[in-house]
Order: C-alpha cells, then sequence, then structure tokens
C-alpha cells in the first residue's frame, strides 16, 4: 500500500476515543445483578448441614454401606491378584513350581486334617472359632 491509501482507509475509519472502554463494562440491569450474600447464606446452610446428614445416612446404613465396601475390596483384590498371577505365569517354569506346591500342600492338608476322626473334629472346631472371631457373634 502507498502512504496515500494508508491515509484514506484511516480517515475513512469512525474512530470514537470519547467513551474508550465502554466494551469492558456490563450494564447494571435485573438479569446480571448477582445477590452474592444470598448464594454465600446459601452456600454456608448447605456446609453446615451436609456433614450432619451424611453421618445420620451413615449411622442409618451402617451394616450394608460396610457390606459393600467389603465386597468392593475383594473385588479389587482379586483384580489386583489376577494381574499378578497373569504376570507370574508369563515367567518360564514359575506356573508349573506353583501348581507343585499347590498340589504339595493340598496332600498335606489332607492327610494331616482328613485322615482320623479327633484331627477332622479339631478342624471343625478351629473353624467355628475362626469364623466367630470374624464375625464377632457366637452359635
Amino acid at each position: 500500500m502507498d502512504a496515500d491509501q494508508e491515509t484514506k482507509t484511516t480517515a475513512e475509519l469512525d474512530v470514537n476515543t470519547d467513551t474508550s472502554g465502554s466494551l469492558s463494562r456490563l450494564s447494571a440491569d435485573e438479569s446480571t445483578t448477582i445477590d452474592v450474600k444470598e448464594i454465600g447464606e446459601k452456600l454456608r446452610d448447605f456446609v453446615d448441614v451436609f456433614p450432619k446428614q451424611v453421618g445420620e445416612t451413615f449411622d442409618i446404613y451402617k451394616k450394608p454401606l460396610t457390606t459393600g465396601a467389603i465386597i468392593l475390596a475383594a473385588l479389587v483384590s482379586v483384580a489386583v491378584a489376577d494381574g499378578v498371577l497373569d504376570v507370574l505365569n508369563a515367567i518360564p517354569l514359575v506356573a508349573p513350581l506353583l501348581e507343585l506346591i499347590g498340589l504339595g500342600y493340598s496332600a498335606w492338608f489332607a492327610w494331616h486334617y482328613l485322615r482320623y476322626a479327633e484331627t477332622r473334629q479339631k478342624l471343625v472346631t478351629d473353624y467355628r472359632q475362626l469364623k466367630d472371631k470374624i464375625t464377632g457373634g457366637s452359635d
């Protein structure tokens, strides 16, 4: 562009510098007015009431929530154990070794606890004691 064309283009523009910054100002009509005090009070009331409601809900549903948490933890534990076993099975000779260990322990358990009536009775007694200790009750 020439200097003459640039001057003509600038002269044709209508630039009003009297109202600078008018685009950044919002009009204070009713649609944009926010009652901050009212919102603050509602938020404060919610923050005051919410922990109490959560505590009361937990007290009412303590057993189902605890049971659900235990089931969720068990599922996560099974998923983690499955991942670890998948990694171990990828290593050569580890899977057959783990199978031998499992078979050996099963044979020892059967020989030690299931061979005689006295040891079977002791196993049942130990199982019931462990169950009572875990569940917190006695038969």
